[in-house]
């Protein structure tokens, strides 16, 4: 009997143990789901073009690399169950792999294969894999108690080379079962793909190596644009074109070799963020989508706005909320499908704290939006910054912000070029001068 192992979120060929030899004939599938694609929640599209895009990209490259080890790849769209069981027919499939996932939503398409298929799960996007797995139960709600409970102990599974290999279907045969013509369609005359699996490897090695960006990560992050002021390592994570683990060993070896400091640290310690919402939410599952998050009654009763409070939240969409450093965030995010995050901090901190609106509203936009959409990682910051998360709430003041972090205006007028007399020295010669469009070049190279 043939095994489907199933690449949604393991879409490279380093580090990735789905890819070992399974036990017998085995076929490499993809499912793009129909609801994540073209869904729709609180009346937002639950992905815009230009994410999917890139996440077709990712599904495109994947399916070169592969057929260079004359593996195919079967790519299919609708329903995860219903397109599995389909091809479980097809192919006298008897046994399902997957990376275990964190969404609830997916865990319950998988789970709901098991009468007829044998599932195995495997945890291929997180540190805490074997001895280090917690006990759902025992896991502290607050990201201190969570790090300081791992770190005396954190040695973090080396990541595996992969050499692909066993009795797979080739890319002939997986053709006639594929539906890459959509993919096609669907891509158009897209760009190349700029987080596929050699691109991000690339920007892993520059950041770290060749850059050594990494040595003043601590103090650059708080930057609101630039080309490394952050690793941007988190959309190639998200996508899984690139292993988490891959990076932890990177830093890791950087600092045994080059040097150690606060911000080589400080990378590490921004993926035990992204560890701690992916455990979180698997804890707490559904709750993350509650308007009471994980703390008290679960309320999932959809957003309900006035005329007024349309108005507000479209304006705050679109970057027209009259509070420069929030329209200039979100536009950039609009128009990259990228953000800081400083930026993303404030402009949620608004949206709950100032415009008193429902916090979801602004998880939702995001996971339209961000090229680096992350389940638990957006819906559990969103509730962080509420007060309906791990954390009580954390307003931020706009102007505070805007003159601490943005002194000259120099951000708010590269994205806003019609405003004047900005700033607390806008007079000054911008010190971003050309940096906007420099910053787009550099990301339609990669």
């Amino acid at each position: 009997m043939t095994t489907l192992v199933l690449l949604n979120s393991g879409l490279r060929l380093d580090d990735n143990p789905l890819l070992k030899a399974p036990a017998g004939p085995a076929a490499a599938v993809v499912v793009l789901e129909q609801q994540q694609c073209f869904g729709r929640q609180y009346g937002l599209y639950r992905c815009n073009l230009w994410r999917l895009k890139t996440q077709l990209q990712a599904v495109q490259a994947l399916t070169e690399a592969l057929a260079q080890h004359n593996i195919g790849l079967i790519i299919r769209f609708g329903d995860t169950r219903s397109e599995l069981l389909q091809l479980a027919e097809q192919l006298q499939a008897d046994r399902l792999l997957a990376s275990e996932p964190t969404a609830p939503e997916e865990y319950q398409a998988l789970r709901a294969l098991t009468p007829m298929l044998a599932l195995e799960l495997q945890d291929n996007n997180s540190l805490l894999g074997a001895t280090l797995r917690p006990e759902l139960g025992r896991l502290p709600d607050r990201f201190t108690q969570f790090r300081k409970q791992l770190e005396p102990s954190l040695l973090v599974t080396p990541p595996q080379t992969t050499q692909p290999a066993g009795d797979w279907l080739s890319p002939a045969a997986a053709a006639t079962y594929s539906q890459q013509a959509i993919l096609q369609q669907w891509l158009g005359n897209s760009v190349p793909a700029r987080w596929d699996e050699t691109k991000a490897l690339a920007r892993l090695k520059h950041f770290i190596w060749q850059g050594q960006h990494i040595l003043h990560y601590k103090d650059s992050r708080n930057a609101l644009i630039g080309e490394h002021y952050a690793s941007f390592f988190s959309t190639p994570l998200s996508l899984g074109t690139l292993s988490v683990r891959r990076c932890w060993q990177q830093v890791e070896q950087f600092e045994q070799q080059i040097e150690a400091n606060e911000s080589t640290y400080w990378l590490k310690f921004e993926l035990l963020w992204r560890e701690f919402f992916r455990w979180q939410m698997r804890k707490y599952q559904a709750r993350w989508f509650s308007k009471t998050g994980i703390s008290g009654k679960a309320d999932y009763s959809k957003p309900n706005l006035n005329n007024s409070q349309q108005h507000a939240f479209a304006n705050w969409c679109a970057g027209n909320t009259g509070v420069p450093f929030i329209d200039a965030n979100m536009r950039l995010l609009n128009q990259s499908g990228l953000m800081s995050n400083r930026g993303r901090q404030n402009v949620a901190s608004y949206l709950v704290h100032d415009l008193a609106l429902d916090w979801r509203l602004g998880a939702a936009y995001f996971e339209q939006r961000l090229l680096d959409y992350d389940v638990a990682s957006n819906w559990g910051n969103w509730a962080y910054i509420a007060g309906y998360g791990n954390s009580e709430a954390r307003p931020f003041n706009p102007i505070k912000q805007a003159l601490w972090y943005d002194p000259d205006a120099a951000f708010v007028r590269e994205l806003l070029p019609d405003i004047s007399g900005v700033g607390k020295a806008a007079h000054r010669p911008a010190a971003h001068a050309r940096l906007l469009p420099q910053w787009r070049s550099w990301l339609s190279e990669l």
